[in-house]
């Protein structure tokens, strides 16, 4: 299934948001890497994504005209239970 990441852009409609996802392709002229933006409507069926968050879109079943994508909560390195380097715990003082 094809997926992308994006950001929510727009959580005012029922059970849908508008999301943008952004890459970098090759300009036609200059062949400079730019960015392109992109948004996409896609499916939240419980209206838990508020603008701003970071979702994956997932490709499924046309839901409606304009919406074929079901949004999904992006895994953070920190959900995986590994913690980070700054979160390490410090050894106490005069052990190391």
């Amino acid at each position: 299934m094809k997926t992308m990441q994006g950001r929510v852009v727009c959580a005012t409609n029922d059970k849908t948001v508008a999301v943008e996802v952004t890459r970098l392709a090759p300009h036609p002229k200059y062949k400079r890497r730019v960015r392109m933006k992109k948004k996409y409507q896609a499916h939240d069926p419980d209206n838990v994504f508020k603008v701003g968050d970071v979702v994956r879109l997932e490709k499924s079943r046309p839901i409606s005209k304009t919406k074929s994508f079901v949004a999904l909560p992006v895994l953070k390195r920190n959900d995986l239970g590994i913690p980070m380097e700054s979160q390490q715990p410090s050894p106490p003082p005069g052990e190391e």
